[in-house]
């Protein structure tokens, strides 16, 4: 049992996922267990889909958490087998444009789950896809409920064995995302009145960067578990150098992966007050037409 911290400093987390893309926790739980851990700020940043933020917000107001509405998108360039994933912070969540490329990622998610599990099948792993299915229930499907039912299935042990050996990027059951470039989703969540960050950059090519700001791009997510903290302090400069904000989160998805957890990262608060004076500043722009 993780017993209740008195928060004498706000401190946030800004990289959550939820069972409605690919985490284990439900919105609520994932609040009341903020709350336990003693962080006061979340943002829910689920993959292509906005539906875990109404009940985030909800079990805020009942648990005393602030929750920021979030999202995250995979990008790729055409010349780059590597994925860039943008982080969105503070979108319109009415808007209807945006619902609708969410909406159209989300389809392309099943039929690429259908093609993994035709692969898997070919592999000799008599998986259905309606068993895929039934483990996404009504979240965003992808991997990690692919993952599972083979866990479930008895050909691995553990999501990450299934990972390791068979849904890695390149690996022998690997199916690549439906393409949208690294402009494009800037361009959408500017657009919905968010703000751009680049999630987890330690992971990508480093001389993107540059062109990626030039594109729109408002932040960097200088905190993250997979970065040491010679890294983060690297990206904390780089930011600075730049003049755009610096964020970070744990990237938890629950139990999916476990070397992420809640609370792993802690970001001092004033770096939400950063990004909030910036989702003002690109509703401003939105509203002068610039």
């Amino acid at each position: 049992m993780i017993s209740k911290h008195f928060i004498t400093e706000k401190f946030a987390d800004l990289h959550l996922h939820t069972n409605f893309s690919d985490g284990t926790f439900t919105p609520e739980n994932l609040v009341k267990e903020a709350m336990y851990m003693g962080i006061s700020t979340i943002a829910i940043t689920d993959h292509d889909i906005l539906d875990g933020i109404e009940p985030g917000i909800l079990a805020g107001k009942k648990y005393g958490v602030e929750v920021i509405p979030g999202v995250e998108l995979s990008a790729r360039s055409d010349d780059d087998e590597a994925e860039i994933h943008i982080l969105g912070y503070y979108m319109d969540l009415q808007n209807e444009k945006f619902r609708e490329r969410l909406l159209d990622f989300r389809e392309t998610r099943v039929i690429r789950a259908r093609k993994i599990v035709d692969k898997l099948n070919e592999l000799g792993m008599e998986i259905e896809y309606d068993d895929v299915l039934k483990l996404a229930d009504s979240s965003s499907v992808g991997r990690p409920h692919v993952a599972t039912a083979l866990v479930e299935k008895g050909y691995v042990t553990t999501n990450s064995e299934a990972f390791n050996r068979y849904l890695f990027d390149g690996g022998p059951a690997y199916v690549q995302k439906k393409k949208i470039s690294p402009a494009g989703a800037i361009a959408m969540i500017l657009n919905a009145g968010g703000v751009p960050i680049l999630a987890h950059p330690g992971m990508i090519q480093q001389d993107i960067i540059p062109e990626l700001i030039s594109m729109g791009l408002m932040g960097l997510e200088a905190f993250h578990p997979f970065h040491s903290v010679q890294l983060s302090n690297y990206y904390c400069d780089l930011a600075k150098r730049y003049k755009i904000l610096i964020t970070g989160g744990s990237d938890c998805h629950g139990e999916a992966k476990s070397k992420t957890y809640l609370g792993s990262v802690r970001l001092p608060y004033k770096h939400v007050d950063a990004l909030k004076q910036a989702k003002d500043y690109v509703l401003e722009m939105l509203d002068t037409g610039c």
